[in-house]
């Protein structure tokens, strides 16, 4: 596999590799380790695929850190440096080096405090055509991780999002949890069947546990996140991005900690 690991050198990117080396332990990967620098106005005499000695000195020192002490012989380093808008670069690396996954951390060094995602990722997880893993800086690897599903059946998901999930649920040994939101009692409609069949029938091993919620007439969220306390990731789909947000804004107390502790698994197809 390529994977994709933009770094502000921060404590934050830190953790989200050292989360790649312990999914993917055991798993024959490159990871392509990109620092991005803002456009230069004069590029007069440069080479654009040369990487500054003192940018390359920052490479190498991420090696002196405990998180980067993997000694695993299946895993393969490549360095990149571009000087773009940060999109720009992490769309160009993509295609150029055939990226399968992009893993990152929620927000870097140049994001305020107690922002949730920083804007980088939130343009990566929305804007980049290609699964994204975005990890928080008190997120932790965890062996068979419980991974929750969240749909309101309102996009259809296609082969390459179900592929991704289930490549990535079978490399960590995941059970997936399917969790269902329903504006209304009018709902599911005649085509959220649809797309929650095709849905179910994507699991050859059998459908996985389904809860359902009904954001109006279950207006207290506190079961919903009580029973979900012990979920480990959770899986969204680009598209749908918006029901994701609509969880964040959950203040109680006993919510599930999603982004604030969770990684999350975007899906693009």
């Amino acid at each position: 596999m390529n994977i994709l690991l933009p770094t502000d050198f921060s404590e934050n990117s830190r953790n989200a590799a050292a989360y790649a080396f312990k999914y993917f332990a055991g798993v024959s990967c490159t990871f392509h380790l990109l620092h991005v620098a803002p456009p230069s106005i004069d590029k007069a005499g440069k080479n654009p695929a040369a990487i500054p000695s003192e940018i390359q000195k920052k490479f190498d020192e991420l090696f002196f850190f405990p998180e980067f002490s993997t000694k695993d012989a299946c895993h393969s380093f490549h360095f990149s440096y571009k000087e773009d808008y940060f999109i720009e670069a992490v769309r160009s690396l993509v295609a150029e080096k055939n990226i399968d996954l992009i893993l990152m951390g929620t927000k870097g060094t140049t994001n305020k405090e107690g922002m949730i995602i920083g804007k980088n990722t939130s343009d990566v997880i929305t804007k980049v055509k290609c699964p994204a893993l975005a990890i928080s800086q008190h997120a932790f690897f965890k062996a068979n991780p419980q991974m929750v599903f969240p749909t309101d059946y309102k996009i259809q998901y296609s082969a390459k999002m179900l592929n991704t999930l289930f490549t990535l649920s079978k490399l960590s040994n995941s059970s997936i949890r399917i969790l269902e939101f329903f504006s209304s009692e009018k709902e599911p409609s005649a085509e959220q069947i649809i797309n929650r069949t095709l849905l179910y029938n994507s699991f050859t091993s059998g459908i996985p546990p389904v809860q359902t919620y009904y954001c109006l007439k279950n207006s207290d969220r506190k079961s919903l996140f009580s029973t979900n306390e012990n979920v480990d990731m959770i899986v969204m789909a680009a598209k749908n991005i918006n029901l994701c947000q609509r969880l964040l804004k959950n203040n109680s107390k006993n919510q599930i900690p999603f982004i604030n502790k969770l990684p999350m698994l975007v899906l693009h197809g």
